[in-house]
């Protein structure tokens, strides 16, 4: 499957949706108006007020002409001036989180007049993608002229993110405030959760049998049961090539193998967040928060709000399962990772099954619930557990739910490595959980976040 599909089935859960009023009011001011412009308009609300209040008798209503005249006649030589362009720029379709993008886009010049003060950034984008306030301007863009310019793009959070399209700014004529004019380019970004590569991870694993094999995998070092013959499609191995059975032929036929038996790691990750409401600002809220912000200068962007549901161990939970994932893709393991949230998710990767990438992709996407998800990882779980020698289970909490879910893993013979990242005291003391890989390991966020490497 190529990487495009593969993010084209993907669900953009933090797809930028329509916005309230309050919030495209925020954007507007940041998008079309510089600072100094942001200030004038301040001024002149405040000069058509007091002349709406005190009326004619006092001049100060001529300030207030003057002002709207500026914006009137910059509107009008704006609109004339309105740039007629193409943008070419490519985004890139994975990054980390916290990671900045450097963004050139092309921008060609294909109206009749020239455009002054040019600029290029990103129209509306998602919520948890931040824009630098620093964008690269050029000063005249003649006709069929075509020149490079630079943007950055912060990511904030982990997530799926849709983009529509990039956006021209002019600030002629006065630099108080822009004409646009937006080019239709939708994208999708996958943002990662952080992580760091854990130097050694010591796992009690061992093959077993798998029902008919998997025929998929690499097959390095283990021996494989002989099936048959069948025609060379591409991207066999070649010492695998019936040479005899070719010369009989007159195609090529390879020898086919049914691998039996393969050590299967389950990586299971807890999303769980029950009774709680993690970051979920109403618009209210956000919409008082920014313009207190806007006008403080202290301009964060209000895309950076968090909407979804998460909180410092959920990441911090994600990202340490990143890391295993990552330690797991350098060995000849098969690997399953279950999640489940919203959404129950199931991925095999491994001995060329699919790559680190995909199983990022996954937690990506991975979001907290309030519902004990357990109920619909069991069962999931449960069609593979037979063939699965090893679970890695990442833990937010210690309680009842969890303990149960573990033991009726054990029970069926799966060595389990269980690792529990908390802040505080788990609810249950978890000293008497013993395995094959010895007692739980209780890591704090900050543990994870500085780094483990050993587990």
């Amino acid at each position: 499957m190529s990487e495009k599909k593969w993010l084209s089935l993907l669900t953009s859960y933090r797809k930028d949706k329509r916005k309230p009023f309050g919030r495209s009011m925020i954007y507007f001011l940041k998008m079309r108006f510089t600072k100094a412009g942001q200030r004038l308009l301040l001024v002149t609300i405040i000069a058509t007020a007091m002349t709406s209040a005190i009326g004619i008798i006092y001049p100060i209503y001529l300030i207030a002409i003057f002002l709207l005249s500026i914006f009137v006649s910059g509107r009008i030589v704006g609109f004339v001036f309105t740039p007629n362009i193409t943008i070419e720029r490519i985004l890139p379709e994975r990054v980390s989180t916290g990671s900045e993008m450097k963004i050139s886009a092309k921008v060609t010049n294909i109206g009749r007049l020239p455009i002054f003060d040019l600029a290029v950034s990103e129209s509306h984008p998602p919520d948890g993608i931040v824009l630098a306030e620093e964008r690269k301007l050029i000063d005249c863009l003649g006709k069929k002229e075509s020149c490079n310019l630079e943007y950055s793009l912060i990511a904030r959070q982990r997530g799926v993110y849709d983009f529509t399209g990039p956006i021209a700014l002019s600030l002629f004529p006065y630099g108080l405030f822009a004409n646009t004019k937006k080019v239709s380019d939708n994208h999708r970004m996958l943002v990662y959760p952080t992580f760091r590569p854990l130097t050694n991870f010591e796992l009690p694993a061992g093959n077993k049998h798998q029902p008919g094999g998997l025929q998929m995998t690499s097959s390095n070092g283990d021996s494989e049961e002989f099936l048959g013959n069948r025609e060379y499609v591409t991207g066999d191995r070649l010492r695998d090539i019936d040479q005899k059975a070719w010369a009989r032929v007159g195609t090529p036929i390879v020898r086919e193998f049914q691998q039996e038996y393969l050590c299967r790691i389950a990586l299971i990750v807890d999303t769980f967040l029950p009774n709680k409401t993690i970051s979920n600002l109403d618009d209210k809220q956000n919409l008082t928060t920014n313009i207190s912000n806007h006008f403080k200068q202290a301009l964060p962007s209000f895309v950076d709000s968090k909407k979804y549901r998460t909180s410092d161990e959920v990441e911090a939970g994600i990202s340490l399962g990143a890391s295993i994932a990552d330690a797991l893709s350098r060995l000849e393991y098969v690997i399953d990772i279950f999640a489940a949230g919203p959404e129950l998710y199931h991925f095999q990767a491994g001995r060329s099954l699919a790559h680190l990438d995909n199983i990022l992709d996954v937690l990506a996407c991975i979001e907290a619930c309030s519902e004990d998800p357990f109920a619909k990882l069991g069962p999931a779980l449960f069609e593979e557990i037979s063939e699965i020698s090893t679970a890695v289970i990442v833990m937010l909490d210690w309680d009842e739910v969890r303990e149960n879910f573990v033991r009726s893993i054990q029970d069926v013979g799966v060595a389990v490595k269980l690792i529990i990242v908390k802040d505080g005291e788990p609810t249950i003391d978890p000293s008497g959980f013993r395995s094959e890989a010895g007692g739980a390991i209780i890591l704090s966020t900050s543990d994870v976040n500085n780094g483990v490497g050993r587990l």
